[in-house]
Formats: structure tokens, sequence, C-alpha cells
């Protein structure tokens, strides 16, 4: 399952919730099947629903203070909101689209990074910067070596093997050695 976002803060009397995206295209919204509500802590990339978590359908849908705004059909009214708060909408990735190139950012943890054909780490996770890129969370495997590098996703320096479950990284020189430059 696909993370969407957060219910934020409680809207009004009918039960809506200032919706917290973490997806592009909040507008979508009303348009998806199989959505799941669950506890701020149970993570759902990679495991089946289990109660508390259930299913939602949105009842409506609109933009407040240019932040999305939404209301569940099995939420009647705020005194049911109000225990929801804060908890997390999952959306099942059959109903996400990608373009050509496009990856998931769980399709590439575990992959190997391979510089010149040689192993030098493994994807731990992607995490979205405040630049507007992701980095890319790998752990070193280098001899002699431990720890985690953090690397800017820059296009022109990875190239994704989904297939293989590899990813070639030309890095610029001395990016993964950052941590032994001596002053």
């Amino acid at each position: 399952m696909l993370l969407l976002g957060q219910l934020a803060k409680v809207q009004g009397l009918k039960g809506e919730f200032l919706f917290h995206a973490l997806m592009d295209n909040p507008d979508r919204l009303p348009d998806l099947k199989g959505l799941v509500l669950a506890p701020a802590g149970m993570d759902l990339q990679h495991a089946e629903p289990q109660a508390p978590a259930h299913q939602v359908t949105i009842r409506s849908f609109r933009w407040h203070q240019e932040r999305p705004c939404l209301a569940l059909q099995e939420v009647a009214d705020r005194t049911a909101a109000e225990a929801l708060k804060g908890w997390a909408l999952w959306m099942p990735e059959d109903q996400a689209s990608l373009e050509e190139g496009e990856s998931f950012r769980h399709d590439w943890i575990g992959c190997q990074v391979l510089v010149d054909d040689q192993l030098v780490g493994e994807v731990l996770r992607l995490d979205p910067s405040p630049m507007g890129y992701d980095m890319v969370i790998m752990r070193d495997l280098r001899p002699g070596r431990t720890g985690q590098r953090d690397i800017p996703y820059i296009k022109a320096w990875f190239q994704l093997d989904l297939p293989n479950r590899k990813v070639r990284l030309d890095p610029p020189p001395g990016l993964l050695d950052l941590d032994r430059i001596k002053d």
C-alpha cells in the first residue's frame, strides 16, 4: 500500500478533516478505491491491514485555504472525527499510475549500489528533502567502512535496474568519502 497522507485538524461540525497530503495530486482522492485508514504508527507499506485499520470512502473533497479538506463516508460528525485525528490514509499500489521511467521509493529499498561494477552499498530508503529532491540513504558496504551515506538523487548520477535489484551510481569524485575529508 502507498501512504497518501494524514488526517490533520478536524474542520467544522460535519466530520471533515484538513488533510496533510504526501501525494503529488490530492485532487485524485475522490476517484481512488480501496482506501484504508490506519493509526499513525501502523505501517501498511508491506503488510495487510489489520484492525483497527479499516476501509473508507471519500464522501466529499474540497480545498480550504490552499489545503485539502476531506470527509469520509464512515465518519458522521465532529465527535467521530476527533478520535481519528492523526490517522494515516493509504491506498492500494495498483491504484497508482507511473510514467515511463518512474518508480516508487520503496522499490529501491534493498537494491545493491554499484560504482564501476563494484558493490559499495545497499539502499536503505529514499527520503524527501527540504530542497525538493530525494536523498538516497545507503548502507556503506565498502571494506573497512560502516554507517550510511546520504546521496542526493540527481537523475544523471543514478541508473536503476529494478528487475536485477541494482542501482548503478556515477557520483562526482569524493562524494562517498565526504566523511573522510580532513581540514
